[in-house]
């Protein structure tokens, strides 16, 4: 809602849901002159129309358009020889082997590395102390 001041004539807009209450004062954020709420506007009556009649029906109804067939081309098949199927096969075998152990090395290093260092844990996390005590290491 528009709401202007009756002194310096600055206009605001204002949020209805902030004017629900009507014996609230306003003050003019311009020259601070305080003033009753004005009145809302009243609403301007709808005028009737009547509504418009709906179009004459089609003398044949649109079909609806034939659905394409999807066709996918076929998949492109390099001869192999054994040797390169052989080859496609034990490469990714030997860099997963090579994985496994870098794997199982950094849990063998990280055990030891706690085991050696089982004090300096100890001290900076308590709860190691247990597990060291349940493991008899401590």
């Amino acid at each position: 809602m528009l709401i202007e001041c009756p002194k310096c004539e600055a206009g605001f807009q204002v949020p209805e849901r902030l004017l629900v209450d009507r014996a609230r004062r306003l003050r003019c954020g311009q020259c601070g002159t305080i003033f009753p709420m004005p009145d809302p506007p009243e609403p301007e009556p709808m005028a009737w129309r009547e509504p418009e009649p709906p179009p004459p029906p089609a003398a044949d109804p649109p079909r609806p358009a034939p659905v394409a067939e999807e066709r996918h081309p076929e998949p492109l098949l390099a001869e192999q020889t054994s040797e390169t199927a052989e080859a496609a096969n034990e490469a990714p075998s030997r860099g997963l082997r090579a994985a496994w152990a870098a794997s199982i090395a950094l849990l063998i290093g990280g055990g030891l590395a706690a085991i050696i260092q089982r004090e300096a844990l100890a001290d900076a996390w308590p709860p190691a102390a247990r597990l060291f005590a349940a493991l008899g290491l401590m």
